[in-house]
């Protein structure tokens, strides 16, 4: 999907939903990086924020280092019934921290070890 084509439709389903808040892991090496909300283990959100990356960049003392985010926005998803992609379009960042001993632990499976060493390239569902 062409970017411009992304830009309209997610600025026309923001404007149709009320934001909401979630809470979960976030890495990120550059470009979009990867959500991981703690109440949805399996899935992984690609989240394009310039706040939240360069708050992420203050915050990870490591390369790949998934810190915990709460953040305000709404969700969207984009492709077809076979394959899609899920974003979140970050309206406010509300909190960047290190990830506290068991916080989100459903989602650190989820994190594969190859992301951890690799360049994160989009969700694969």
């Amino acid at each position: 999907m062409r970017p411009v084509t992304f830009i309209v439709i997610a600025s026309v389903c923001t404007a149709c939903q009320r934001p909401v808040d979630v809470g979960g892991l976030y890495v990120n090496d550059h470009g979009p990086g990867n959500f991981l909300p703690c109440d949805r283990p399996k899935a992984i959100v690609l989240v394009n924020d310039s706040t939240l990356l360069a708050r992420y960049h203050l915050t990870a003392t490591q390369p790949h280092q998934p810190v915990f985010v709460r953040l305000r926005g709404v969700p969207v998803d984009s492709g077809s019934i076979y394959y899609s992609q899920h974003y979140f379009l970050v309206q406010r960042v509300l909190e960047v921290r290190p990830r506290k001993e068991g916080e989100c632990a459903n989602a650190a499976p989820v994190l594969p070890l190859s992301l951890q060493r690799t360049k994160l390239t989009a969700p694969a569902f």
